[in-house]
């Protein structure tokens, strides 16, 4: 008797657990247009964007560009560079506008965020001349003032350029859906910028089950090319939406004065990078240019470098080899001596500086003329932010 009830309450048991396990499996995907709408965060203002499709219609030059990291370079992670977001949306242009004649620029790097993204936005982007411009830092950012302070500059840049730059903030996402979204998306609605997520468009599938990670990425954060056509097609979609409607904003003017007073700061508006050929030595011992011309260098224990900068912000570019660090010093104006590390090289080194020219000292500390050499430190950029242009 005892062995029948205990037989019995096993049977129950696994059938209540195998009507969970049906009750449990995946929902039906839901439509493509209510993720789309999940995706546009925000039209913004579209007079910028009308702006760039009225352009097109006359059949003149369009630029379509974006600058980010590694997602917007494409890199490994897709097959086809056609397939990359920014490459399908100057595609897009071609197609709707085929009285123009489009070109694209991407400014992605690898590994970058917009402390650099904000140093190099006018060689690499501005200098270009381009109409719209897609910004992507939601990955390589961390989520805070700090981080968000470069990013505003970068936008602030964009939009007080002559071009009228119409601009579009996308996010993408890790792969337990954390981005720097949060803060970006403040400075979006502060500026009244077009928004478009990745990350809420799609999280909720993934995070459901609906939809399989390893479908659209090729590893925890890089999209494969399936991710990049799904990027394209939300971006796309708010594109069609604000060309399918006349103007109801009103664009910023090319000078710049309709900007917003800053949400955070101004100090990444004006911005001055020297890097490969137009970073020069004002004094050397021991440092030499590399023989591809992109950076200084040195490994000999005493070697000394001395750089000019303007802004009341350091920013620096460098590598060095492991076990180098310790023996790495800075120093600004003749100041105290700074241990340079290593998780700065793609960050401020010094802030809150006089307004100005200064002077950065790097040192390669240690005892002169040994031959036990610690290793090889490569400056290949410095810059200043708060420059008096």
């Amino acid at each position: 008797m005892k062995h029948s009830l205990v037989h019995s309450l096993l049977v129950i048991f696994l059938t209540a657990g195998s009507w969970l396990c049906l009750q449990a499996s995946p929902p039906e995907p839901v439509s493509t247009e209510l993720i789309k709408q999940r995706g546009l965060v925000s039209q913004g203002d579209p007079a910028r964007l009308q702006a760039v499709f009225a352009k097109a219609r006359r059949g003149e030059p369009i630029c379509v560009a974006a600058i980010g990291g590694s997602i917007t370079a494409g890199g490994s992670a897709t097959k086809e560079p056609a397939n990359r977001y920014v490459n399908r949306i100057a595609a897009w242009f071609t197609r709707t506008f085929p009285k123009a004649k489009v070109r694209f620029v991407n400014a992605g790097i690898g590994g970058t965020n917009s402390y650099y993204g904000s140093m190099r936005l006018q060689e690499d982007v501005l200098s270009q001349k381009p109409d719209l411009v897609v910004v992507e830092y939601a990955v390589n950012n961390m989520s805070d003032r700090e981080f968000s302070e470069s990013y505003e500059g970068l936008l602030r840049q964009l939009l007080r350029s002559p071009q009228k730059i119409a601009v579009i903030e996308l996010f993408f996402m890790h792969r337990k859906g954390e981005n720097a979204q949060e803060w970006q998306e403040m400075l979006g609605r502060h500026y009244g910028l077009p928004m478009v997520s990745f990350r809420d468009a799609w999280w909720p599938e993934l995070s459901s089950g609906r939809a399989v990670w390893e479908e659209m990425y090729a590893d925890v954060v890089h999209p494969n090319d399936t991710g990049h056509i799904l990027a394209s097609e939300l971006l796309l979609a708010l594109l069609e939406q604000v060309n399918g409607k006349p103007a109801l904003g009103t664009a910023l003017t090319a000078s710049g004065t309709d900007l917003p007073s800053p949400m955070i700061s101004d100090l990444f508006t004006e911005c001055m990078l020297f890097q490969n050929k137009t970073l020069k030595a004002t004094e050397s011992k021991g440092w030499c240019q590399s023989s591809d011309g992109r950076c200084w260098e040195a490994s000999e224990p005493g070697s000394l470098v001395r750089f000019t900068f303007q802004g009341r912000l350091l920013f620096m570019g460098f590598d060095m080899d492991k076990g180098i660090e310790s023996h790495v010093r800075f120093s600004i104006d003749g100041g105290a001596a700074q241990e340079l590390k290593p998780d700065g090289h793609r960050r401020p080194v010094a802030r809150d500086l006089a307004a100005g020219k200064h002077s950065a000292c790097i040192e390669l500390m240690g005892v002169p003329g040994s031959t036990n050499a610690v290793g090889t430190i490569r400056v290949w950029g410095v810059g200043g932010a708060g420059c008096q242009m």
